[in-house]
């Protein structure tokens, strides 16, 4: 029977069960606590950028991308510039309305989502770099808002609040457990 301590023996395709479920049931739980709380609320705590922050929380890829500083401050830097842009040059428009049109070519709403999007990234990455709370994951946050995806004070404080529960649900119970239990997942990319 295969044993979830299972490992290839020194050659480039080793692999650990153990990290692979670990990090697999760390995702699961985190998308099962804001699942529910999505379910509950009826509020949008389950949106894409979560999706990056929290492989990255799970797998320990980046130590750096996993304190809160990083990941709730670069998403709270993300939304903020997308605040800003959408307010200033997204005049409303959304990508699920102008791209759902039979043909959108050339209209001007593109040419709003562009700018909104554009800028968005702009204000996000040279705030991310003067505070340093790179968290290249925060970057979709800022698309999402740019684009008229979600937005709005409602939407952004749901957005800033689920990635502080999927950090501190991560940081504070499912890390200890897996400290606890011996299923650490180990960083990919230092082997």
């Amino acid at each position: 029977m295969l044993g979830l301590d299972f490992e290839l023996d020194g050659s480039e395709n080793d692999f650990s069960l153990k990290d692979e479920y670990s990090a697999t049931v760390n995702v699961f739980l985190h998308f099962t606590v804001l699942g529910t709380i999505a379910l509950a609320t009826g509020r949008p705590f389950l949106f894409p950028s979560l999706g990056p922050s929290a492989y990255l929380i799970a797998t320990g890829e980046q130590p750096r991308a996993e304190g809160a500083y990083h990941v709730i401050g670069g998403h709270t830097v993300a939304v903020v510039g997308g605040l800003i842009a959408y307010a200033l040059v997204g005049n409303q428009a959304s990508s699920y309305v102008v791209f759902a049109r039979p043909d959108p070519a050339f209209s001007v709403e593109i040419v709003y989502l562009w700018a909104s999007a554009t800028l968005a990234m702009m204000l996000t990455t040279t705030t991310m770099l003067l505070t340093k709370t790179n968290h290249a994951a925060a970057c979709a946050t800022t698309l999402i808002i740019a684009l008229g995806l979600m937005g709005g004070l409602a939407d952004s404080a749901v957005i800033v609040a689920a990635v502080a529960v999927l950090w501190y649900l991560h940081d504070k119970v499912i890390s200890p457990l897996a400290q606890r239990f011996g299923f650490v997942p180990r960083d990919a990319r230092a082997e």
